[in-house]
């Protein structure tokens, strides 16, 4: 991992394996859940390739186990301003902000059950992640349904989660990252940690180019918004969309969708200039992306658009 991992037990870290080149090899989130035991949490597509890595980069005379844990735990995931307030009326442990601080993890119990419970939250909102026993899920599910009734509580599609992390601006794997892209150039240089003990695989390549590129990586990831477009009529961003700037194709929209709390066409995407995209460069602006053979303005920026400061997501 590329960010520091000795953390406190009931910590859940947001990190990267890394190649020798320091290209994302996979994004995770990894909790300590004991002294000498870590769960690591990855997209379903990437399990076995996740534990692959973990095994082909770790030294045999560790004397360590992988194994997966998947069909053993369902996992829940409760968010919005009131997603804390239902939370709570499962729940006799303390839930508050001051007691379970975003990036905590902590062993509750919820309805008649107990399992893990994450402070975290892909949409960019007030969020938890839950992982119960698998025999116990029908039972925690159905709890959470009456107890979020009064509360408005919903179904949320995999169209309106992938919206929503595209307003705050949250990278996914296989999409807006990968192998060739490094933490720096795609806007994740803050979880990594140059000094931790021990070092980490591609460590030498990524202090490199933070010496030797600076802020004027030679890609970078931004966040991007088209404005005048609507919802009912588009055109919509996908993905792959050229990007142009100054008459010539300087990179392309790597996620795109509606933001419905934006009230705007928002995406991701991957632009790149000969001697590095500096930040002044992407904020000089003049970048046009091209939809269907037509040309939009667009406005690009290195941080998301909604809640640029976390502080909903901490709140």
């Amino acid at each position: 991992c590329g960010a520091e991992m000795d953390v406190d037990v009931g910590t859940s870290v947001y990190t990267q394996f890394l190649n020798q080149d320091g290209g994302i090899e996979a994004d995770v989130t990894v909790t300590r859940i004991a002294p000498t035991s870590f769960m690591v949490v990855s997209g379903h597509p990437s399990q076995m390739r996740d534990q692959h890595w973990i095994r082909s980069n770790a030294d045999p005379s560790w004397n360590f186990e992988v194994f997966d844990a998947t069909s053993g735990y369902c996992l829940l995931t409760l968010h919005g301003p009131k997603s804390r307030r239902i939370l709570q009326s499962l729940s006799s442990d303390d839930v508050s902000n001051d007691a379970f601080p975003f990036g905590a993890a902590r062993e509750l119990d919820v309805a008649y059950a107990r399992g893990w419970v994450i402070r975290r939250s892909f949409l960019g909102e007030l969020g938890f992640e839950m992982m119960f026993p698998t025999e116990f899920s029908q039972g925690v599910y159905e709890a959470l349904l009456k107890a979020g009734a009064p509360h408005g509580l919903r179904h949320m599609g995999m169209f309106a989660m992938n919206a929503c992390r595209i307003e705050k601006g949250f990278r996914h794997f296989g999409h807006d990252i990968g192998e060739d892209d490094t933490p720096y150039e795609t806007g994740l240089g803050f979880a990594v940690k140059l000094d931790k003990a021990g070092g980490f695989l591609g460590k030498q390549r990524l202090a490199q180019q933070k010496t030797e590129e600076g802020p004027a990586y030679r890609h970078r990831t931004v966040s991007v918004k088209v404005p005048g477009l609507t919802a009912e009529n588009g055109p919509y961003l996908i993905h792959n969309e050229p990007i142009w700037k100054s008459g010539e194709i300087v990179g392309h929209v790597t996620s795109g969708d509606w933001g419905w709390r934006l009230e705007a066409m928002v995406g991701l995407a991957t632009i790149q200039r000969g001697g590095g995209a500096s930040k002044a460069w992407i904020d000089e602006g003049g970048f046009e992306v091209q939809i269907a053979g037509k040309m939009y303005p667009i406005e690009a920026q290195l941080g998301p658009f909604y809640d640029t400061k976390g502080e909903i997501m901490r709140g």
